[in-house]
């Protein structure tokens, strides 16, 4: 893999044309039609090994036809036909996977050869990789994703690569993504377009810069997602019997992500609506649930989407662990959902026990603001610290992180928090194109971070969650005797309680608001009031 491979290139004029010329692709069906014609079976065979993915990509309905007219007997004896014809089929019945029949007998042929081919071994990888992505062994198919990698780089020749390879690093960046190593993701995507765009150009390539988009926008980097979705767009495919049907929902996706990020409601719903039920049967239908969870915490239904999420997380428990990108990014919108509808408790439960090792960084997020509310915001610092130090050196701070822990600072002293840096929040805000994370600042950190220049978008978004800490009676009036400038002996006389139990008032009032003077608690209360 080159270091630089999730960075697309600058100069659009350099770049390749990513559209299979039309000449070429002609020449390539008349010698399909004449193989066919003339019962030449073997010349068949050498046209499927050169362009059997470019032809499910821009022909799928040519391949369909062809199958039913090669013997069957022919087909068993040439184990690359039989795979291709099993392909076929799969994706013509929506289907997942191949049969385990047609994957055992493929594997058994590429292991028996003395010297297989490059393109034969990591075509066995990639089936190990789809076989553990359906049935939610994430690890095992990240181990096979390594393997892949591997017999790419270690291969002495290349043939067959510019058709195959696309496709092999798209399963090996989906096992990448689904467990959370975006980085790598968006690498393996970026590496299968480049294989694409180049030489045929290959019809692939603008469905895998659609995934390298999504990479990007679900790590937060909405600007490196729009360079890739300016790639990314595809004809709309209405036919569920095709690969391209799938497979153009990624740069929806990113699409849709990114237009959240720039808080731009009408793009945003606009684009859901092309979401096809198709998403539903395909290895990114938790994206879907996650853009929507996004959408209803800004505009939409939150109690709705709590529930559908619910119901999602509950019918596919194999395929949404919380160790699982799926997994911890539905129950982080679940948490944030709760959070805004005032439910700390239900949020909580959600995120699980905080304590143990490993937590994902989305779901420390939600927890800390959780715990920020409830006014515990020690401990919310101390667990994004812990989480930090877990996931280093490979952490990357999002947006959303920077936000938070603005917040926790902002709280947690008695001057305003550094405007040199929320000025740097800002800006990272602007280059990423996430201003959807400055909805989550607290008034005190959010007026910093707008003052010289509004937020996009039609100012219809909610400030996500709002501030729930509730106060008692006692301690509001605590809180009014601080607003006057009353010492601890004064607040004891108006209470008429003794200096010891004002200071343990103080204390616990302290403790609520996360913060540890008076001035941050006078703050803290300005901010909850508003």
């Amino acid at each position: 893999m080159t270091a630089d491979a999730t960075d697309p290139v600058s100069d659009a004029a350099s770049e390749p044309s990513v559209i299979w010329a039309v000449g070429s692709r002609e020449r390539v069906l008349a010698e399909i039609r004449a193989a066919l014609d003339e019962e030449r079976w073997d010349d068949f065979g050498d046209i499927i090994d050169d362009y059997f993915f470019a032809l499910t990509t821009a022909e799928p309905h040519v391949l369909i036809d062809a199958w039913p007219r090669v013997p069957s007997e022919w087909v068993a004896q040439h184990p690359r036909q039989m795979v291709a014809s099993a392909w076929t089929h799969a994706i013509w019945r929506s289907a997942d996977r191949l049969e385990e029949r047609v994957e055992r007998t493929f594997t058994r042929w590429v292991l028996d050869q003395p010297r297989p081919a490059a393109r034969d071994t990591i075509t066995v990888h990639a089936m190990e990789i789809r076989h553990n992505l359906v049935s939610g062994r994430f690890t095992r198919a990240n181990d096979a994703a390594d393997d892949a990698e591997r017999a790419i780089r270690q291969a002495r020749e290349q043939d067959g690569f510019g058709d195959v390879l696309g496709m092999v690093l798209l399963h090996v960046g989906l096992a990448r993504l689904v467990v959370a190593d975006l980085a790598r993701a968006a690498e393996a995507f970026a590496e299968a377009w480049r294989w694409s765009a180049t030489g045929m150009p290959h019809p692939l390539a603008p469905y895998l810069a659609g995934y390298c988009a999504l990479a990007h926008a679900l790590a937060g980097d909405n600007a490196r997602a729009q360079e890739w979705a300016e790639r990314s767009i595809v004809p709309v495919e209405e036919d569920p019997h095709v690969m391209t049907y799938r497979l153009q929902y990624a740069g929806l996706l990113a699409r849709i992500l990114i237009a959240i990020g720039e808080l731009d409601r009408a793009q945003t719903e606009s684009l859901l609506a092309k979401v096809g039920r198709g998403i539903e049967s395909g290895d990114l239908w938790w994206v879907e649930n996650h853009a929507r969870a996004r959408h209803a915490l800004l505009w939409g239904d939150r109690a709705r989407t709590i529930r559908e999420i619910q119901h999602a997380l509950d019918s596919f428990p194999s395929l949404t662990p919380p160790t699982s990108l799926a997994g911890a990014l539905l129950r982080a919108d679940t948490c944030d959902m709760h959070q805004s509808l005032g439910d700390i408790d239900a949020a909580l439960h959600t995120v699980g026990p905080l304590d143990r090792p490993g937590l994902d960084p989305y779901l420390a997020v939600s927890a800390a603001r959780a715990l920020m509310i409830r006014g515990r915001a020690r401990e919310a610092s101390d667990l994004l610290d812990r989480v930090e130090a877990q996931h280093m050196p490979d952490f990357v701070e999002t947006s959303r992180w920077r936000v938070l822990r603005a917040n926790l600072a902002h709280l947690a002293r008695p001057t305003p928090t550094s405007k040199t840096l929320l000025a740097g929040i800002r800006r990272a805000i602007d280059a990423t194109r996430s201003a959807d994370a400055a909805q989550e600042a607290i008034p005190g950190v959010r007026d910093i971070l707008v003052a010289e220049q509004p937020l996009p978008g039609d100012g219809s978004a909610r400030i996500v969650p709002p501030p729930m800490v509730s106060l008692t009676p006692r301690e509001e009036q605590v809180l009014g005797l601080l607003a006057a400038h009353a010492s601890v002996q004064e607040i004891a006389e108006a209470l008429y309680v003794s200096r010891n139990t004002a200071k343990t008032h103080l204390r616990m009032l302290y403790r609520k608001l996360g913060v540890s003077s008076r001035e941050a608690a006078l703050q803290a209360s300005a901010y909850l009031r508003r």
